[in-house]
């Protein structure tokens, strides 16, 4: 996982839901950062990523799908989506060019029109005979692209343009010490992140499962940077959902491995369980640094006790509240004590 450097041209692709944004991500990236699925809306959070192209350098992130939903949920997506438009250099609207450009669309990138610089890709245009039947729509006013994110047709130009349209920037290879946030879902992973980094990167819902990602966000100590990454919420093995959520906890795994020290966050209304002692001795066997964060303080009575007694005694641990901001710089002085 690399470093997010804030200084780089960003790019942010958005459009509507299921239009293969996190595959092109992915591809550009030359990671599976994002998770891909057929159903709608897998993309919550905002989610970075860096670009290597004939060595140049640009950040990129990929957004959650534009829908025709009020649901509470939706709003913070759309807030995310907001956000990445208002931080990007470059917008790339990926659509689905087998489907074409819904009225939808056609509002929102009007309502960008003079304001941003925004690009119209149509994404799935896997062949010529396929390609012959898309409506061109290079004539809206928007430089227009046709590629196939998930066989790579076409990307390479798009990089082309990319990187003579954004400011030069040469690759310099850096890299900061990772620190995996993982815990169960709903257990305020997110939450903690955004109090550590100040920042509202990742989305914070009580639905549990939100954050399906891996996010990033980085953090500055006694003048020392790190990349903190906020996973998705993994379950009891036989609770995992095939397709999206296996992959997530795949990346979770994957997260445990290329960390420089693991925070395992648990409920401490809750205790601990199975699938909280799995995590931590999975980080253990890795020979990782481990923090036992027992998050939700706030909401135990007084005196009330957590702790399993073996795991208390063999791992560091902190009790906190991530919500009300109670105990959070002592995580931040266990990443200095203990993260190099």
């Amino acid at each position: 996982m690399q470093n997010i450097i804030s200084e780089l041209p960003l790019v942010a692709l958005v459009g509507p839901t299921n239009a293969g944004k996190s595959t092109l991500f992915n591809r550009l990236t030359g990671s599976w950062q994002a998770v891909t699925a057929k159903e709608e809306s897998t993309t919550r959070d905002r989610v970075y990523g860096e670009v290597e192209w004939q060595n140049q350098l640009f950040s990129i992130v990929d957004t959650g799908g534009l829908a025709d939903d009020d649901s509470d949920l939706y709003e913070k997506i759309h807030r995310q989506t907001k956000q990445a438009i208002d931080e990007a250099d470059l917008i790339i609207f990926l659509y689905d060019g087998k489907a074409g450009l819904l009225g939808r669309d056609k509002i929102f990138l009007d309502g960008l029109r003079g304001k941003k610089n925004v690009w119209l890709v149509a994404n799935k245009i896997d062949t010529f005979d396929v390609e012959k039947k898309t409506d061109k729509l290079d004539n809206i006013g928007f430089p227009y692209f046709e590629i196939s994110a998930a066989s790579g047709r076409g990307t390479g130009d798009l990089l082309e343009d990319i990187i003579k349209f954004i400011p030069i920037v040469p690759l310099i290879q850096t890299r900061l010490p990772l620190i995996a946030l993982v815990g169960r879902p709903n257990v305020g992973k997110s939450t903690l992140l955004n109090a550590l980094t100040e920042s509202e990167r990742a989305v914070v819902s009580p639905i549990a499962g939100t954050t399906r990602d891996i996010v990033t966000g980085e953090l500055e100590l006694y003048g020392r940077k790190y990349l903190l990454a906020d996973t998705a919420g993994v379950r009891r093995r036989g609770h995992i959902e095939i397709g999206a959520e296996s992959f997530s906890v795949k990346r979770t795994q994957t997260a445990i491995a290329e960390a420089s020290a693991v925070i395992v966050l648990i409920d401490a209304t809750a205790g601990t369980t199975r699938g909280d002692i799995h995590l931590i001795y999975k980080a253990h066997e890795l020979k990782k640094p481990v923090l036992l964060v027992f998050n939700k303080i706030d909401l135990l009575e007084r005196d009330a006790s957590f702790f399993a007694g073996h795991l208390q005694k063999k791992f560091d641990h902190i009790a906190i509240s991530a919500k009300n901001n109670q105990n959070i710089h002592e995580v931040g002085e266990w990443i200095q004590k203990n993260v190099y």
